[in-house]
């Protein structure tokens, strides 16, 4: 489930004093109704989450010692890891209802916007989704579901890889597979 709600995811400022919320909140109910419809719903992951920068965050210390090739290798492996997933799960967000909560502004361009994901037939959970602006766009960079941050948890995850001996960038590729 943890790896199904990754996949679902996820407008100009406004004047100052800046509230990001509104442009966030935004962001996810928009990808959230697209996610949920069959034909466009990969097309609204892809350009709703940030995916170079969830990549580059997911290497973390590692990214300094990758060569800029290797990291084009493992971002674009990281997408296909991605995209898997929301194929994988389609059926989940089929008809699933996400409501905005609200949102809790971290700075003029970071938000985290709160949501109440109900799939069909399914409990609702509340999913948390981290939104931040880069040079006009809004972009998903993270998910919480219950209680877990996924970039985080797949940072430690290549992280624990990659610290290995001899570990290489295609040990953690291959753990995307």
């Amino acid at each position: 489930m943890i790896r199904t709600l990754i996949a679902s995811a996820v407008i100009a400022l406004a004047p100052l004093p800046a509230l990001a919320g509104p442009d966030a909140e935004a962001l996810i109910a928009g990808a959230a109704a697209d996610i949920a419809d069959p034909v466009k719903g990969e097309e609204a992951f892809t350009r709703s989450i940030d995916i170079a920068a969830v990549a580059r965050f997911t290497l973390g210390k590692h990214a300094r010692r990758v060569s800029a090739e290797e990291q084009t290798r493992f971002t674009d492996a990281f997408s296909a890891f991605l995209a898997e997933t929301f194929r994988d799960n389609a059926d989940t967000f089929q008809d699933a209802r996400i409501e905005v909560l609200g949102s809790t502004d971290r700075s003029e361009t970071d938000s985290i916007v709160a949501t109440r994901v109900t799939p069909k037939g399914e409990d609702p959970m509340t999913v948390r989704w981290r939104v931040i602006e880069r040079n006009g766009e809004w972009r998903v960079v993270d998910v919480e579901v219950l209680g877990l941050w996924l970039a985080i948890e797949q940072r430690a995850q290549i992280s624990a890889i990659l610290d290995r001996p001899r570990a290489t960038i295609d040990d953690a590729i291959a753990a995307l597979s």
